[in-house]
Formats: C-alpha cells, structure tokens, sequence
C-alpha cells in the first residue's frame, strides 16, 4: 500500500471522499472498503487505514492510503494492541485523532465515509467523536456516511447499546448505507431501532470484489500443475483465528484418496507459530501448498472446485460471485453469531454447507469434501452482489449535490468567523505569545451551569469540548435530569471519560426564599432540609453515573449558607464551586474552586459581555490570578456566544503553556497547595 496523501490525478472538480476503515481482527472490513474505494472511480478516495497495514493489496491510482499508528484486537475483542515500540496506547490515541483532525482539515472532503461506526467500534469513539464535532463546528458541507455491513453483533448491553447508536447516527450522519439486500437480510433483524434514525437509510446490495480487476492480474503463485486436477481452496481471513480449520484441511487433504491441489491462504496475521506448522504439515504433501496472501483469491475460487473458510461477509460474497461449492465453518467466538446467521441463511439457499465446530475432525472433514463434490454447482441465486457499483453512485451524487447546498443556517463556521480580524483575537494571541516565551503555566477551568435535559445547546458546547479537546466541568440539576439528559452526557464521555467532570448543582434549582435573591440554599432553609435535599440530589447522581460522578457542589445562583457547608461536609464533598468571594473557606476538607470570570452580565437578563471586554478580563486575571475559572450557560448561549467561546478555546488551546482542569484534576494541586485558589 501506498501511503500519501497527495492525490496525483486528482483534478479540483473532482468529488473528494475521505473513507475511514479501523479492522482490528481479520481485514474483511478491510477488503469490503477497499472494493468500495476501487468502485469509486469518478471520485479522489483517501483510504485512512486504521489497523495493520497490508501490503499486496492493489491500489487504484484514484485512490491515496494513509496508514494510521496500528490498533487490533485479540480474538474476544477485549485487548486493544499496537504495533508501536516507541509510544503507549495512550499516545497513540492521541497521535491518531489529532491525524484525523489534519487529514480532515487538509482535505475538506465532499463525504466522509466511517466504515461500521457507531454500530461497532465504540472503542474509536476516542478519535471518531471529536472528528465529526469539528466537521459540525467547521460549518463544513462535507456529508457524512456510516458504511454498514448486512449483520451486526448481539451485544451484552443490546439496549444501551442501540440507544448510543441512535444518539450519534441522529447528531452526526446524514445517510446509512447498509451492504446487504433486503430480500436476504434486513437491518432490522438485528438492529431494533431502525425506525428511531433520522438519517436516510439506502440498501446498496452486497459489496463483491470486481473480477475485472482480478482477471488482469496473475493467480497467485501456486506450482503449475495439469489444468485437469482439480484445485481445493481454503482460506481464513485475516488469520487470527481458523487456525484449527487450516490444520483439519491440510490433515483431511492428505488422507483424500482423489487427486486434487489444496491452496492454503492463512492470512497476513495469522501468528508465526501455527503459520509454520502448517508450513511443516504440508511440505510432507507436494498437492498442498501454504502462503499467507494473495490479492487474484476470488480469480483462485472461480477455478476451485470447493472452498473451505470461515463464513465472513466478503469470503461469502466470493462464493456467490463465483458459484463454487463452498464448505463453511462461522466464527463464533465472543458470542459472535453474525457469521452463523449469514451461513445458516445461505445454507437454506443451496448455495453453501455449514460445518459445525464441535465436530471438526481430519476424518469428518474428509466425509464432508467427498459429500460435496458430488453436489452440482450451485444454482443461480437472485441476491444482489452489485453494493459496490451502487455505494459509488450514490456518494457520487450526494457529492454533486453537496457542491450545489449552502451551508446550514444552525452550523457555525470558526474559519472564516467575523471575530477574526477584530483587535481582542490579536490582543489575546500577543498576550499567550509572551506567557509562551516566558514559559510561564496559565491553569484554567471552565463551569457550564443547569446541566439537566438533551438540548441543542448542551450538544453544540459538548461539540466544543470534543473537538477542540477542551475539559469542562458539568453541573447538574438532579431533581431535573432526564433520561435523555443521561444519554448525551456518558455518550460524549465514551470518547475520553476525563473530558468532562459530572457535578451536582443544587437539588431542583428552586428559590425557596420569599423576598431578596433567589436561593435554593439559603437562610430560609434549616441545615436538616439542606441536608436532606444535597443528599437526595448526590444519591441520584451517584447512581445515574457511578464513578463518573465526581463529588463538587455549586448551589444554584451561587449562593448558599454555612449550613450549606456543614452538609457538603457531612456529605463528603471534595470540590464547592461557586462565584469569587472575598473570604476563603480553610476550616472544611473541601476546597472551595470558584469561577472569576462569567460570560455573562444579569443585571437586565442574560446578556453576554462584549469580547473585548471578556478577553481584557481573562487577561489580567490570567497574570494575576493563579487560577481562573470561565463560567458557561449553554441554555442561553446563542450562535455568536458559541463562536466567541471555540474562537477563544481554540487560541487557548494552541498556546503550549496553557493547562485546562477538571474539578478532578485541580483538587489535589489545590489540596496542596500548588495552586492557591484566592
């Protein structure tokens, strides 16, 4: 594979498409994408590969691969591996996405194309949230795809699951195609929610290898034999698992009273060690030859007269392509019944056999090849295998229409934002320009305030967070949090659970005094009904979001009593925030980490102060406090204030000097003293 960017016979009026693919196990989500970058051949494909680069594979020259920093995955999709001597996961996550972000930027495509997300690949969610909340802040008319095989996974948390999946296909994507065809296979028959996605949903047909691609190349480099024994083919994907499949066949092979070749393929990953010991069974047995690769397998299988494999999408789709009698044996691992189904179903056709794992012997294989070929070919089936041919049109198309749509009036465009060339941006840059030189820390955190239901407003400053890769700190209304509200809080935190700091903000955020300022929390109420009310509002938080809860209190309005404080300290609280006092609150085991700056005046209702005016303060706070603290209102914040506010972050966040904190990550630095909150 080649690994560029830059695309050479690209012309500018040409449809730019960025496709994402992350394998971690096989490379059958590998191959499926390849075939569709191949059929995309009006279009400039940039391939972003994920997993283990894979040399052999050919490359149109429409077409540019960026191999990503590896990941993959053992075969119960518990550990996540690199292939990294120099850098942690950690730091590889990180490399990733900040990668994502430049590939993005540098290219601005027509559609993003995410193979499988958010229907699988949770575990990218780390890389893949924070890259489409910048496509939506970036005002970008780029259409974003989800690239769907035909059967999902049952997962053990089915029901949370389903919702994540709805939540970010409903916020992010703009078409679903799902490579299947209805008549087989229908989304929903394993998918249970597919009447709750916004997003149009297009079946494209199974997504097949071209053979015309194939017949121009050599097949394989098999030892020429007479063209009239007839050849045997067996394969497993990827090769991380099969190895037991691979071993029965060579075995079964040698005790075939028949003349026949076996071509072993075990794939690029199959471990040293059993890709030797096949290597040694077979050099006993001049008809059976083992290799790891070859890009012609589909030209192999229109020769054999039998396939041996596993059930995977793409080695299924070969079948069907080809016609060849085919022997299948599903993976099953991790309570996988994806490849069971499809071969269960096919099986039903005629048009494949089904082995069963608990009887895989060399003996049982033997009575299972003879069975076989004695079986006609398979007959012609009606299953549509042209998903390629139509995947191609359609983002074609939707290209073609995204070069002629303005942008959405609710998008927000920081590129080209009109606060660009006013006097604040140069002031602030100056000013964390110097800092810079001096090489002088600025530790900042931000607040967002009446955190309870899913609103626009919420996921546009959760958007904020994600993509410039900010920290904030949430405070929630317990006695008013919804279901919904849950929802989008832990699915943003699935991309970095130290994004975001859970919090709890008063009980219901009710004024429970009958003249002066609104309190909930103030000298109306005894320090029994405080109490209780800070209680009722901790249990529900720690239950809702378990160790994601972290235990800060900011009593709505700001304001409390000194009962309040005996409370929080009974409670166990570690972290009160609320607005800048002049007295410090020494005598409790809690800090006290209050906001300095608001965004906002409320003298005569909300109304955010002008920039200048915030960046003068932020400034001269910034050189004379140790720490200072943002204070955020998402449910009045409108358009203009979110582009002030990632214009702001996204200069903070460029100065290398600059530290952003959670409630988390300031207690213990506060706690001992390494910065003193005054």
């Amino acid at each position: 594979m080649r690994d560029e960017l830059t695309h050479k016979t690209a012309v500018a009026e040409t449809p730019r498409v960025l496709l994402y693919c992350q394998h971690v196990l096989g490379m059958g989500h590998l191959i499926r994408s390849m075939a569709i970058a191949r059929a995309l051949k009006n279009c400039a494909v940039t391939f972003i590969n994920g997993g283990e680069s894979l040399s052999g594979v050919e490359v149109p020259p429409w077409v540019s691969i960026v191999n990503l920093p590896s990941i993959s995955s053992d075969s119960e999709f518990e550990e996540l591996t690199i292939h990294s001597q120099d850098m942690t996961l950690e730091q590889v996550q990180q490399v990733r996405k900040h990668r994502l972000m430049e590939l993005y930027d540098a290219i601005r495509p027509d559609v993003l194309l995410i193979e499988l997300f958010p229907f699988g690949r949770k575990r990218f969610a780390f890389e893949l949230l924070p890259l489409l909340a910048h496509i939506r802040l970036a005002g970008s008319p780029t259409r974003v795809v989800c690239s769907l095989r035909d059967i999902l996974v049952t997962k053990s948390d089915q029901i949370r699951h389903e919702d994540w999946v709805v939540s970010v296909m409903n916020r992010y994507f703009d078409l679903l195609l799902i490579h299947s065809d209805p008549t087989f296979q229908t989304l929903d028959e394993t998918f249970s929610r597919c009447q709750d996605l916004r997003c149009d949903a297009q079946y494209t047909g199974f997504v097949t290898q071209d053979s015309e691609t194939e017949s121009d190349l050599p097949v394989g480099a098999l030892t020429p034999l007479p063209q009239q024994i007839p050849l045997i083919l067996a394969s497993v994907g990827g090769g991380r698992v099969g190895y037991e499949l691979l071993d029965n066949t060579v075995q079964a092979s040698s005790l075939l009273t028949f003349p026949h070749r076996l071509a072993v393929f075990t794939g690029p990953y199959m471990p040293d060690q059993q890709y030797e010991a096949l290597r040694r069974l077979a050099i006993q047995h001049p008809h059976i030859e083992v290799q790891r690769f070859t890009p012609t397998f589909q030209a192999l299988m229109q020769q054999a007269v039998l396939s041996i494999s596993m059930a995977g999408y793409n080695t299924c789709m070969n079948v069907l392509k080809t016609g060849t009698r085919a022997l299948v044996l599903p993976f099953t691992g991790h309570k996988n019944d994806e490849q069971t189904i499809r071969a269960k179903k096919l099986e039903q056709r005629g048009l494949l056999t089904v082995l069963e794992p608990g009887g895989l012997t060399p003996d049982r294989l033997v009575a299972k090849i003879a069975a076989s070929l004695t079986l006609p070919h398979p007959g012609q089936h009606s299953i549509n295998t042209e998903g390629g041919t139509h995947t191609a049109a359609t983002i074609e198309r939707l290209a073609a229409q995204m070069r002629m749509r303005p942008l959405a009036p609710d998008t927000m465009s920081t590129t080209v934002s009109s606060h660009q060339s006013d006097q604040w941006l140069m002031t602030l840059r100056q000013f964390l320009d110097a800092k810079e030189a001096q090489g002088q820390d600025l530790h900042l955190f931000l607040r967002d305030d009446d955190v309870d239901v899913d609103e626009d407003s919420l996921k546009q400053l959760l958007d904020l967070a994600l993509a410039r890769g900010v920290p904030m700190n949430l405070e929630i209304i317990p006695g008013r949090l919804t279901a919904a509200g849950t929802a989008v809080l832990k699915n943003t935190l699935r991309a970095d659970h130290a994004l975001l700091s859970l919090n709890q903000h008063g009980w219901m955020h009710s004024n429970h005094e009958p003249e002066g300022r609104k309190c909930e929390f103030g000298p109306s109420r005894s320090f029994t009904q405080q109490l209780t009310d800070i209680a009722q509002g901790k249990a529900i938080l720690e239950s809702t979001f378990e160790e994601l809860f972290y235990p800060a209190f900011t009593p709505p309005w700001n304001r409390c009593t000194t009962d309040t404080y005996r409370a929080l300290e009974e409670l166990g609280f570690q972290v009160l925030s609320k607005d800048r006092g002049k007295d410090r609150l020494d005598e409790y085991r809690f800090k006290e980490i209050s906001t300095t700056l608001d965004l906002y005046s409320w003298k005569e209702g909300a109304r955010m102060k002008s920039p200048d005016d915030i960046v003068h303060a932020l400034i001269g706070q910034l050189e004379a406090l140790p720490l200072v603290g943002l204070l955020l209102h998402h449910k009045v914040m409108a358009r203009d204030a979110f582009e002030f506010l990632d214009q702001i972050l996204c200069e903070l966040r460029r100065c290398s000097v600059v530290r952003f904190h959670t409630f988390q990550t300031l207690f213990p630095l506060v706690a001992g003293s390494q910065v003193v909150h005054r």
